[in-house]
């Protein structure tokens, strides 16, 4: 699977997208790039006046659904509401901010929430397939309880794009258990429950440093030598700093088309950045889409 593949996946019919607060240039073009490919139905909520000028003056062309909402907080639960009444297959934040919008998408008795946390994943094509890496920006130090639900939703993301047995590789610094190193301890437990089948369709090893994860001589190198050694479809960081450092790294040192998800809810949720280039916008989109 790669972005040729869910684009093919995507001319089948246009999806609902939902807009929180896009009251800025960069999520009007965004959202507007999209529709120009015909994928997207887009619905914007949020202060119509605003909207409208901000279409008028960066997008003119652009034809969308428009829920009038003054404030973050109502902007942010009917997003939730638009989801629940099945009216929007993905989420995309606009200028509401964060803590908002995820509180909404939290909450527990009128949000979206499906797993036991909300966590990010890059998804970048190399070497003509996906690998997802995980997480470079929602929870900073992750417990084994934590990691578990991390490496539950990057799987479900993996499945939804047609990975049947995704290899996951549990990252370290090292590749040999140490009882002073917390994330070879975790790493070693992930791998044991992946071999039990905790973790369904999947196949799981740890700890692995990234040269072992992705380069095969490499392993080989270290007497490494298991289905999931060179061949890692899923990297799972030990924490966010790690995440965000390889995740930046992948961005902006190559040439490898990215896109980013919060996923976690009952549909992938969009959260742009600013520095976002135009191809990332696009393909964050397309990437929330195909999984919705």
């Amino acid at each position: 699977m790669n972005f040729s593949s869910i684009e093919s996946k995507l001319k089948k019919g246009k999806i609902p997208l939902a807009v929180c607060m896009p009251e800025e240039p960069d999520v009007i073009l965004a959202a507007a790039e999209a529709a120009e490919l015909g994928v997207v139905e887009t619905i914007l909520v949020g202060k119509r006046e605003k909207i409208e000028s901000v279409i008028r003056n960066h997008s003119p062309g652009f034809k969308a659904e428009i829920v009038d909402i003054e404030n973050d907080e109502l902007a942010a639960k009917k997003c939730v509401e638009l989801v629940k009444e099945g009216r929007a297959k993905a989420l995309m934040k606009g200028t509401v901010s964060t803590p908002v919008f995820l509180k909404a998408i939290l909450n527990s008795e009128t949000g979206i929430k499906k797993g036991a946390l909300l966590s990010h994943v890059l998804i970048f094509e190399w070497k003509g397939r996906f690998r997802f890496l995980t997480d470079g920006g929602m929870v900073p130090h992750p417990t084994l309880a934590e990691k578990k639900e991390i490496l539950n939703n990057v799987l479900w993301l993996a499945h939804s794009y047609g990975f049947e047995k995704p290899r996951v590789a549990i990252l370290s610094a090292v590749e040999t258990v140490n009882e002073k190193m917390q994330s070879t301890l975790d790493a070693a437990v992930l791998s044991k429950m992946g071999e039990r089948k905790q973790f369904g369709s999947c196949i799981v090893d740890g700890p692995l440093a990234l040269d072992n994860a992705i380069s095969k001589e490499a392993a080989h190198h270290k007497g490494i030598f298991n289905d999931v050694a060179g061949e890692a479809e899923i990297l799972i960081c030990p924490d966010i700093d790690t995440g965000n450092v390889l995740g930046k790294s992948i961005l902006y040192f190559t040439d490898c088309r990215s896109g980013g998800l919060l996923i976690g809810a009952q549909v992938p949720v969009v959260m742009l950045s600013r520095s976002d280039t135009k191809q990332v916008r696009l393909d964050s989109i397309k990437l929330a889409l195909a999984a919705g």
